[in-house]
């Protein structure tokens, strides 16, 4: 698709896309958060910041970061 509309292929956005659309199957209504963190997926049981790599930034201990890596793993035990 990116190079049918000529743009980069974002990577970062096809791993929050994957983990999204999980968990909109799973939970049923999933949202988005930015304030002064973004949190790419809410729901009533999980707050998930999907990183490409491993994030130095800090967050609210009640969010997962999976990296590359992990999202598979991290899917399959949801």
């Amino acid at each position: 698709m990116s190079c049918w509309v000529n743009k980069d292929f974002d990577e970062s956005a096809l791993l929050e896309n994957v983990v999204q659309g999980h968990l909109k199957r799973k939970e049923g209504e999933i949202f988005y958060y930015k304030n002064s963190e973004e949190i790419d997926v809410v729901t009533n049981n999980y707050k998930i910041e999907v990183k490409k790599k491993r994030s130095h930034k800090l967050y609210p201990k009640d969010v997962t970061i999976p990296g590359k890596e992990e999202i598979p793993f991290f899917l399959i035990k949801l």
